[in-house]
This record gives structure tokens, sequence and C-alpha cells, in this order.
């Protein structure tokens, strides 16, 4: 991993690797992940565990993935992004991707990743 720390704490669930933190809130009405940091090759893999794990726990709700703390994504990100809708959509699970801006936003835009998110049932909040 190199070299760099990662922690897993179940309060709410928390996953850091280098500035990037992924962190599950069960406190909220519907599942949330607070995503923030730079979502790289390193963090992604824990964002998308994270993501089908919430997602099978929860068949049939809305999960939130808040990215409005992330401030970079790399293709790895959306990738895990990608994989967590296919198995949401598998799954009748809604995803709402809140908080997308500055890069992130920008790549997302030029992706068309809210069309994408709409097709398959799913939504993405631009802010």
């Amino acid at each position: 991993m190199n070299g760099r720390s990662f922690t897993l704490i179940e309060k709410n669930v928390a996953a850091r690797v280098g500035d990037a933190t992924v962190r599950v809130d069960h406190l909220t009405v519907d599942p949330t992940v607070l995503v923030s940091g730079r979502v790289t090759v390193d963090i992604s893999p824990r964002l998308r565990s994270a993501l089908f794990e919430l997602i099978h726990k929860s068949p049939g709700r809305l999960l939130v993935v808040d990215v409005s703390e992330v401030s970079h994504i790399d293709i790895s990100g959306f990738a895990a992004l990608l994989e967590a809708l296919n198995w949401a959509h598998k799954h009748s699970t809604r995803l709402r991707l809140a908080g997308m801006r500055g890069q992130p936003r920008r790549l997302a835009e030029l992706a068309q990743l809210d069309e994408i998110f709409r097709a398959l049932g799913s939504e993405v909040e631009f802010s």
C-alpha cells in the first residue's frame, strides 16, 4: 500500500489512506458514505468495498455517496463508483452521488456520469 497508513474504525466505519478518507455514517436516515481528499488507486478499493457492503446490507434503499470534500478523483475512483452503480442496480438500490464539484465535477460532466446514473435509476447532484 505504498507505505501509507490505513485505519478502519467501526464507529461509523472509516478508512484513511494518505489524505483520503472513506467513512460510512449509519446515523443518517439513508446510509451515507462520506468521501474526502484525493480518490486514487490507493483508496478506490476501500471505497468500492464500503459501497458494495452497504448495497448488500440495504437492498431496495437509497444510498448516498457524499463527495463534496473530494479534491481529486482519478479513473480508478470513477471505476469504483460505476461498479457500485451496477451492483446497486442489480440489488434494486438507488445511489445518490452528492456534492460533486471542482475537478471531480469536470471529469464527471465530461464522462456524462449523471446520464449513466440516471439510466440505471440513480442520480448525481452537482454543486
